[in-house]
């Protein structure tokens, strides 16, 4: 025990770390410090904390000593002491600097140490500016030479701030200590102390995340600077013309700004010597020592010409049969990249999702939507040959529009305990629905109903509370449905609900409710109540008329992901504190989420095929165990065309899950299977069979 006591307190002492404070008025020479192994060598850098302290370092220079503190993995009794130099460390003399002249950062650190003057001096400047600017100097003179001292290992090691030791040996540690010697009473040097050896050498990392976006004769390189700022101090960015021989587009290191600029990444621009010309580029890591980590994965392409043909919708037509025809235009610019125009369309509750028309010509400047909505936005978008796109302002088409939704049906409901009422009832179908308003009524009569307080409801549930400890024992509730253009629906039948006969108390709070990719990620917060003793989460299907128990929390989680949720099927979720006493709060406000499987339905991946030379007939064959598929969209190319929409064959003409197909003498065709199901949704494409004849 002794033993142990004793090599911990040795440890603090040559760490540096006071067992003991008291105030003391002298100012401390404060210096930081770091160290890295490589190759054998143990590799100290350091930096004094402000100017006053660098420039007495200066003069008087660093001491550095080493202590070995453990042999062969084990704690030494008496820890042997070497000061690394025979003298103080200080800059190195003026005429040792003139060699390395070509490297930029050892001028400016030779000019911060060694120039005869940083101070802009103003010539009517007061004898207090003279001092200001005096100091000014001084930190100007320290800013340069540290910042020198980060970008240039051998800015540093002239600076007198940077020493490597090559008489290490594997299975020893060593404590670091470096201080200025300091004769002035009233500065005193702090001591930077490092606890290392060579078990604690730590490859340097690849770059992370590089990317490279090419326009008209320039590339941008970008990378993850984030990552590994506290590794890399500048980075070299190369490029090459084979992917083989780089070279770095630089003269000096690129600096990593991370900690002055809070932008993740780097940036860094490349002129090109021509567009069409495939480039490769890589990035390599410089840390504080002048160590280059390993090079970065290669990224390439090609630059670009400019795309600039932004169309614009210049106006419509709606005819007798409430087709809507768009006319765009485009700038009176070179058209020679213009490839194709796509056509977007948004009804104000999906989105802009996939576009209702792909490659359109280029020549063409309109397009007939003969299945509008009431009301619509439209974008058309120009590609390029090189995948790139611009696209157009929304335009807004409004249909005239007098009909009204139809009146919900099959209202259902519910009063728990707590005096919460759950509505359902089925959904419209109205492509221009805008959602629901709900009535409530202490009596039958059809005269008595109010709206529940609130904004209009946009699906088939709802939630209302009501008090308990009144006279009535019965309520009563309708819905209406209303779309875009607010024309009402008729109302939908009465329905009677019977009270409970008991008074609820508290209920928690939902915070979120996400599709996640293995389930429904339900979050919330927990009830208030002190005597909270678990919380019941309950959850039900949109055609369900009773809640499921899905969860009963006795922890502090507050998130359940609902991994039993079914693909395409709307659920609503509530929450119940229950405390020590079995007495339930309210139900939280419920939330809904239509489950959203990402790729639910696999690709055909059987496609098969026989050519007959002589019926000049080309049989496809493939097999698919997925159920609810209602038809296959067969794709189909000839030469190097792209693949296009070339039969729909429904399930009931292709139960043997064959087609034929009849060719005229072309030497390559290819086709690709998408599956069809009932909701709508379609499986990913198969993979593209080549048909050589």
């Amino acid at each position: 025990m002794i033993s142990k006591i004793y090599h911990i307190v040795l440890l603090f002492v040559l760490l540096n770390v006071p067992l003991f404070l008291w105030a003391q008025e002298t100012q401390v020479i404060g210096i930081e410090a770091k160290a890295k192994v490589s190759q054998g060598r143990i590799y100290l850098r350091w930096a004094p904390e402000n100017a006053v302290s660098w420039q007495l370092a200066n003069k008087y220079g660093y001491t550095i000593e080493r202590f070995r503190i453990m042999q062969n993995g084990r704690l030494v009794d008496s820890p042997e002491r070497k000061v690394l130099l025979p003298y103080a460390l200080k800059p190195s003399p003026l005429e040792n600097w003139e060699p390395y002249s070509d490297d930029d950062y050892v001028g400016v650190a030779a000019q911060a140490i060694y120039g005869e003057s940083f101070e802009v001096e103003e010539p009517s400047a007061t004898e207090m500016m003279r001092v200001i600017n005096a100091s000014r100097e001084l930190e100007n003179r320290f800013s340069f030479a540290l910042y020198a001292a980060d970008m240039s290992i051998k800015a540093a090691e002239l600076s007198g701030l940077f020493v490597s030791d090559q008489e290490v040996y594997a299975g020893e540690k060593y404590v670091y200590k470096i201080y200025v010697s300091s004769p002035v009473a009233t500065h005193v040097s702090d001591t930077a102390s490092i606890y290392i050896g060579l078990a604690d050498e730590v490859p340097l990392p690849q770059p992370f995340d590089v990317k490279v976006a090419f326009e008209d004769q320039v590339s941008v390189i970008s990378w993850n600077a984030q990552i590994h700022q506290k590794v890399y101090n500048t980075y070299w960015v190369e490029r090459s013309d084979d992917g083989t021989s780089f070279k770095s587009i630089t003269d000096v290191p690129i600096v990593s700004t991370y900690q002055r600029n809070p932008s993740e990444r780097i940036y860094k621009g490349d002129s090109l010597s021509a567009n069409g010309i495939r480039y490769y580029y890589r990035v390599i890591g410089v840390d504080a020592f002048g160590f280059e980590g390993p090079p970065s994965e290669i990224v390439d392409g090609t630059g670009l010409p400019v795309f600039k043909i932004a169309p614009t919708i210049a106006s419509h037509e709606i005819s007798e049969t409430q087709e809507v025809t768009l006319y765009w235009k485009v700038p009176q610019v070179d058209l020679s990249l213009l490839h194709s125009f796509s056509i977007s369309r948004e009804s104000g509750s999906t989105g802009f999702n996939a576009p209702i028309a792909n490659d359109l010509p280029a020549k063409t400047r309109q397009f007939t939507d003969s299945l509008p909505h009431s009301s619509n936005y439209y974008i058309v978008t120009a590609h390029d040959d090189y995948g790139r796109k611009i696209a157009s302002f929304p335009y807004m088409v409004q249909l005239d529009d007098s009909i009204p939704p139809s009146r919900p049906v099959g209202l259902k409901g519910s009063i728990s305990d707590l005096g919460i009422v759950s509505l359902t009832w089925d959904e419209n179908t109205e492509s221009d629905l805008r959602g629901y308003k709900v009535y409530k009524s202490n009596y039958a009569d059809e005269d008595g109903f109010i709206e529940l307080p609130g904004q209009m409801v946009t699906q088939a549930l709802v939630e209302d509370s009501i008090a308990l400890d009144n006279l009535t024992e019965k309520i009563y509730y309708r819905v209406k449905a209303f779309d875009k253009r607010q024309n009402p629906s008729e109302f939908s039948d009465i329905i009677e609900l019977k009270k409970p006969d008991l008074i609820p108390p508290v209920s928690p709070v939902f915070t979120n409710i996400k599709n996640d990719s293995l389930g429904i990620l339900v979050q919330w917060e927990n009830s208030p109540s002190e005597d909270m003793e678990l919380q019941l989460l309950y959850r039900r299907a949109a055609d369900q008329s009773d809640w499921e128990l899905v969860y009963t929390q006795q922890d502090g989680f507050t998130f359940y992901l609902d991994e039993e949720s079914e693909h395409n099927t709307r659920y609503a979720y509530t929450l119940i504190a229950v405390d020590d006493d079995g007495l339930e709060s309210l139900p939280a406000k419920p939330v809904t989420m239509l489950r959203k499987k990402l790729n639910p339905y696999p690709s055909i991946t059987s496609l098969n095929h026989v050519v007959d030379q002589e019926k000049k007939t080309i049989v496809l064959s493939w097999s698919y165990n997925q159920d609810d598929v209602v038809k296959y969209r067969l794709y189909k190319s000839v030469g190097d065309s792209a693949l296009q929409l070339y039969k729909e064959l429904p399930v009931a003409q292709s139960v043997s899950n064959q087609f034929v197909d009849q060719y005229t003498g072309d030497s390559q065709l290819a086709y690709s299977l998408q599956a069809v199901f009932e909701s709508g949704e379609m499986s990913v494409l198969s993979k593209k069979l080549n048909v050589e004849l």
